[in-house]
């Protein structure tokens, strides 16, 4: 309880961000694999 006091953010924008960030950094090694598979056609 005293850890989210002065913290009213980290429950509500913490773990979306976190899947934000999974979800962009996979995205960007998708489009990366890809791009490179089809610049060696």
């Amino acid at each position: 309880m005293g850890d989210t006091v002065g913290d009213p953010f980290k429950d509500t924008s913490g773990p979306s961000l976190n899947i934000l960030i999974k979800l962009m950094s996979m995205v960007s090694i998708v489009t990366a694999g890809l791009n490179i598979a089809f610049s060696l056609l």
